[in-house]
């Protein structure tokens, strides 16, 4: 059950950088902070879940080890999105 928490923090960040995409799709430049916040949401949410249930994210001992492993989650998100991007290019 302690590596479920990854995936779900990876995912939910990813959502959050596709409707930040839709809610500023005309202004293309503010694409660039789509890492930063997907890193601060996984971070956030890593505390989250080590308040709500530490067991739940690697039975880690401490806030700051949740607060780690959120952003890297949310990190782990943009290389995510770039993946998908790629398989889905059709250019070459």
């Amino acid at each position: 059950m302690e590596n479920v928490c990854v995936p779900i923090i990876v995912l939910c960040c990813y959502m959050i950088g596709e409707i930040y995409k839709v809610i500023f799709k005309k202004n293309t430049k503010k694409y660039k902070l789509i890492p930063i916040l997907v890193a601060v949401f996984g971070g956030v949410l890593g505390v989250v879940i080590y308040y709500t249930a530490p067991t739940v994210i690697f039975n880690v001992d401490n806030v700051y080890s949740a607060l780690l492993i959120g952003i890297i989650s949310g990190f782990a998100s943009t290389g995510t999105n770039q993946l998908i991007k790629q398989i889905n290019n059709k250019g070459g």
